[in-house]
Formats: structure tokens, sequence, C-alpha cells
């Protein structure tokens, strides 16, 4: 698997090198957005690991670029903890967000479950709508409908969705959201799972201040309401 690391800190890129390289992964490097854009057009990585902050073009610019012409995993690496930025970059079409610091596990975590993900051949009741009460999900379109109207939703948001409706009921931890959407063998990251829970309010309760099908469980995780089952449509 080859991957592109992009950052502007050239301690942080020689360390990632070397221990990525120690895990049998062929690394390119690049030290600006413009050389990561240039590397990713000449070498085609399977993975691109890529720093917010960088000079002459930012991640943000780098991975909007890229979303359009690549089929490209890519993670942010970032010193930032504005959950609005991590919100932006999965807009983007990031696929992962690793704050720094991170620990070297972590970031293996990351970059073996983003691969298996990838590997993965779509279930087949991912090719299906899932209707819960008045909440649809086409999870093929990443679309969601409640009551006619439509909302757009990132792939990790679908996802997500796609948990709560088929467990409609049940109370699910936030270590088994982040293994079933995530895919991460590691301990639960909390505020992944609480960022991308309120954004989705904003897309399916008709008062996301006052959630009527997200439910919060306190010191649990979270559950989907709805006293009607779950119907999946072919």
């Amino acid at each position: 698997m080859k991957i592109l690391v992009a950052d502007d800190d050239r301690d942080l890129v020689d360390l990632l090198t070397y221990w990525l390289k120690g895990h049998s992964f062929d690394v390119v490097r690049a030290f600006d957005g413009e050389q990561a854009i240039l590397k990713w057009r000449e070498d085609k990585p399977d993975l691109v690991i890529l720093d917010v902050e960088m000079p002459k073009l930012d991640g943000f610019e780098v991975c909007r670029r890229m979303s359009g012409e690549s089929t490209a995993l890519v993670l942010f690496l970032t010193c930032r903890d504005r959950e609005v930025d991590e919100v932006r970059g999965l807009d983007l079409g990031a696929d992962d967000y690793l704050r720094k610091p991170f620990a070297p596990k972590q970031l293996l975590a990351r970059i073996r479950a983003l691969t298996r993900r990838a590997a993965v051949a779509p279930h087949a009741s991912l090719n299906s709508l899932v209707t819960v009460g008045p909440i649809t999900l086409d999870p093929m379109r990443h679309e969601v409908m409640r009551n006619g109207a439509k909302a757009r939703l990132t792939p990790t948001e679908s996802r997500l969705l796609h948990l709560l409706l088929t467990h409609s009921g049940q109370v699910l931890t936030t270590d088994v959201i982040v293994e079933r959407v995530w895919g991460y063998d590691d301990s639960g990251d909390n505020g992944l799972v609480k960022t991308h829970i309120r954004h989705l309010r904003q897309k399916v309760e008709p008062e996301p201040s006052t959630p009527q099908f997200i439910m919060t469980v306190p010191g649990v995780g979270y559950t989907f309401m709805s006293q009607m089952p779950a119907e999946v449509t072919p």
C-alpha cells in the first residue's frame, strides 16, 4: 500500500516515514499543499495523510481538488481542536480525522480501519432503503427523507444513521458505534461520535435542540427512538 504523507512539519514527516516503512508501507512525502497535489498525481497513492495547515495550499483545498479526481483515501492530521474544521474536512471528502498529538498505534488503527472499509464490498443491506417511522434512509445515495423532505448526508453520516435505524430501540455504546461505523479496533472516540450525532440531528430532527429520534443515553451511548419496526425495501 502506498501512502502520501503531506505535512510542513519535516520532523513529523520523517518520523511517520520511518514508522510506516517499518510496517511495510510504501511512503511518498510532501511538505506543502502544491507539492502534495503534484506527488498525488505522479505517484497515485492509495491513502493520503494530510495536514490541514500547510503553506501554498492548505489541506482543505488539497482535499477538495483530490475529491473529484481520485478514489484515494484521505486522513486529516491537525493540531486544531475546532469541531467545525473536522466537519469541513469530512464534508470535503476526507475519510477520517486524527488530532495531534496522537500515538502511533492510533494512526495505525485508523489506517487499518480505512483500508478494511475500502476493501470490503458493500453489504446487500446497504443497497436498500431503510424506513423507521417518518425517517427513510437511502444508503446508496447518502440521502435521508423525513416526511418527504430530503437532506444530503456525508458517507460517514449515512453509515451512522444506517446503524441507528437498523438497531432502532437498542442502546448502542460509543465503542460499538466507533467499531461499526469507523472500524476501529481501539477504544471509542466519544468526541468523534458526538460531533457526527449533532450534525446528523440537524438533518433528521424537526427541532435538533430537542431531539425526538436520535436520543442520548447519558454515560452509555445513543439510540434511535421509534415505536415502529424498521422496514427494508429492496
